[in-house]
């Protein structure tokens, strides 16, 4: 079973570590499961869902069971989420939003193969689905399998190219492989289109770190810290700019803030 893991600050996140789920914005301070697409940058399938159910309201019995079933997931409980959901798709009329999902739970997991097998039951129902072929491309990149991930993202983009999500999640995935140049255009691009998206900030930060443009990269991670403040990796690679600029005192307090943030 793929774990997620902190990368060190300065680095690329661990292999195994789901880029989007890089926001979706799950653990406090860990921008690697903050926003995934569907998630706003993330916006959860969960998310997804529930933007749904706003503009539609839960009227079957299949969908106040997958609404229950969502609440269970954001407590904790996602096991017996899985058993509602479980229960959802054997009654049929939620399937797309029931698979969507189940397999965000899976993802959240870090049980990436169950997950990719729920993302595509959804896209034999939905073919164009952005937030499907998205989500598909996500758990594609924590497999390793990164050209089949940027092949699932390129075409979401393609059938929408505004949406911000996307243009993050493909700038991770180049950052995942080194592409510093490529991951920073994409992540310019999602803030210009979400201005408050703390995960293109933190990783064009990152990106821009490792092309050496310090004082940039320190803007970015700034605004990422406001919009995120639990995020000890940012506060550890300011930390690694600060030296650079040959700061040492301010280096050592961002070193110091990002111990005391990763120890909450």
């Amino acid at each position: 079973m793929a774990k997620r893991r902190f990368g060190r600050g300065g680095q690329g996140p661990a292999a195994g570590a789901n880029p989007e789920s890089q926001e979706a914005g799950g653990g406090e301070g860990d921008p690697s499961t903050p926003p995934q697409p569907s998630d706003g940058g993330e916006e959860s399938a969960a998310g997804a869902v529930g933007e749904r159910g706003a503009a539609t309201p839960l009227v079957s019995e299949g969908d106040r069971l997958l609404a229950k079933a969502q609440a269970l997931a954001k407590e904790g409980q996602s096991d017996a989420a899985v058993d509602l959901i479980q229960q959802v798709l054997k009654e049929g009329p939620a399937e797309l939003s029931a698979r969507l999902a189940l397999g965000q739970i899976y993802d959240r997991r870090g049980d990436y193969l169950e997950a990719l097998e729920q993302y595509e039951a959804a896209r034999a129902l939905d073919p164009d689905n952005v937030v499907v072929l998205s989500k598909i491309g996500v758990v594609l990149a924590a497999l390793g399998r990164f050209d089949q991930a940027e092949r699932e993202l390129k075409r979401a983009q393609r059938l929408d190219p505004n949406r911000a999500d996307v243009h993050a999640t493909i700038g991770i995935l180049h950052f995942k492989r080194g592409l510093y140049a490529a991951a920073e255009a994409e992540l310019k691009r999602a803030i210009e289109l979400e201005p408050d998206h703390a995960t293109a900030y933190f990783y064009r930060g990152e990106s821009l770190n490792q092309l050496d443009r310090v004082d940039e990269a320190l803007e970015m991670l700034e605004r990422a810290i406001e919009l995120q403040p639990q995020n000890a990796r940012a506060y550890y690679t300011m930390g690694i700019l600060y030296d650079k600029k040959q700061q040492p005192d301010k280096a050592a307090a961002y070193f110091r803030k990002a111990r005391e943030v990763a120890a909450k």
